[in-house]
């Protein structure tokens, strides 16, 4: 089977080919050989990988047990705006000028209507005319 590395993206053939991960619908996100085999040496970046590893595995087992609450995921957050700050708020210049751009493509949009009608008009008339001549 012919995937694609999930780190380089390069070509990586047959069905032996080391699993990162599992992605939609059960499709393994596979590794080539070099990536593979590379080691990480930022230490700060695999205490991270293992704590968020050893975190999912015990979440998983309590899944697969029926006593996890799910009601842990849900991120409770206090850090949103009671009110618009000042200098994001809409101000009454900026109101007016969006009235005078509405009006002048109000304007705009009449005129081409009533220029495509006579467009029209002129190659119905043309037509009409190549018919009778």
């Amino acid at each position: 089977m012919k995937r694609n590395c999930s780190i380089c993206l390069k070509r990586v053939e047959g069905d032996d080919a080391p699993v990162l991960a599992m992605g939609a619908y059960g499709n393994p996100k596979v590794l080539c050989d070099e990536c593979a085999a590379a080691n990480i040496d930022d230490r700060v970046t695999v205490a991270t990988m293992t704590e968020m590893f050893e975190s999912s595995a015990k979440r998983a087992q309590a899944i697969k047990e029926g006593t996890y609450d799910f009601a842990l995921d849900e991120v409770e957050s206090d850090e949103g705006f009671d009110e618009i700050p000042e200098e994001l708020q809409e101000t009454e210049e900026d109101r007016l000028l969006d009235e005078k751009e509405a009006e002048a493509n109000a304007k705009l949009d009449k005129f081409l209507n009533w220029a495509w009608v006579g467009v029209a008009i002129a190659v119905v008339g043309f037509i009409i005319y190549r018919i009778f001549s």
